[in-house]
């Protein structure tokens, strides 16, 4: 970081220059992918509005150059196969991956997502989709907790005892305490997937959200090991405000641009915007300092 100090001096006023910046992670080994399904009878709508908006996952995917495989499975044992392996180079992803998070809903009500999720992360099990130093993500998506007797911590260290890389479990699942409901969806809680998530350091996003297209960004730069939103060390002065990423200008504006959130003093970037892996994002701005004390006692 650079700071530089400026006067103003018809004022009597110091401005600061500050320039902050920050690299993105890059992901060298990869991402390997599992999005777990709940196919139980309830999940009709919520399977349907996943696939409705499944250009808003993969778009990001495509977009960014991460080396990644995809696998979908569902939470009912009973149903697995062997996977198919979705990459940056299967024709027409979008709606492939659409096609198959439609999962049927005629699964098991007794959900065993955890024990799936091992399932397909494990390289013994799927070695044509796990791969030796890839990080692993792993998305659950369901509107009912986990059913086994498994533990939150017993389940991520299953995870962790076959992958060499980074290991983080997302969950798009029913909100804590009592669930949640809405025009497109309706779900128990989940307090064991809600936990998994938390212990991983994950994301975790509401089933019964109004706005799936956003939903999914959100994942995407997540299983990415992107960050979207960056802390300012001062108060800004807003117009004065520049980010660029990789040397090029980026503009202010809600969409595939740059927000500043006043409430935690932050930087949000958006859409395609958003530092790719590897990437640097730099801002620079003047520090805020408000009126001189002086100029307001005198009513200047």
């Amino acid at each position: 970081m650079v700071l530089l100090l400026l006067s103003c001096s018809d004022y009597g006023v110091a401005r600061h220059v500050e320039v902050q910046s920050w690299t993105q992670p890059s992901r060298e080994g990869g991402v390997d992918i599992v999005w777990v399904i709940d196919d139980s009878s309830s999940m009709f709508e919520e399977q349907e509005q996943l696939a409705a908006h499944a250009d808003s996952f993969i778009s990001f995917l495509t977009h960014v150059p991460v080396d990644f495989r995809l696998v979908v499975v569902t939470t009912d044992p009973e149903r697995t196969g062997t996977l198919t392996v979705l990459t940056g180079d299967t024709p027409n992803l979008a709606d492939v991956f659409a096609e198959t998070v439609l999962a049927s809903t005629f699964g098991s009500r007794d959900e065993r997502t955890f024990e799936m999720a091992i399932w397909a992360a494990s390289p013994s099990q799927n070695p044509d989709f796990a791969r030796e130093g890839a990080d692993l993500e792993v998305v659950l998506f369901t509107d009912e907790d986990e059913n086994s007797d498994m533990s939150p911590q017993d389940f991520l260290e299953a995870l962790r005892s076959e992958r060499t890389g980074e290991v983080v479990v997302n969950a798009i699942v029913g909100d804590l305490p009592e669930g949640c409901a809405s025009l497109v969806a309706a779900a128990d809680p989940g307090p064991k997937l809600v936990e998994a998530q938390e212990l991983s350091g994950g994301a975790k996003e509401s089933i019964c959200s109004s706005d799936y297209g956003a939903l999914l960004e959100r994942v995407a730069l997540q299983v990415l090991g992107l960050d979207n939103t960056f802390a300012l060390n001062r108060l800004p002065e807003l117009e004065s405000l520049e980010a660029r990423v990789d040397e090029v200008l980026i503009h202010r504006r809600d969409r595939h641009g740059w927000r500043y959130e006043a409430a935690e003093n932050t930087v949000v970037v958006d859409g395609y915007a958003v530092p790719p892996p590897g990437g640097t994002l730099v801002v620079r701005y003047f520090e805020w300092y408000g009126l001189d004390e002086s100029l307001e006692d005198s009513g200047r």
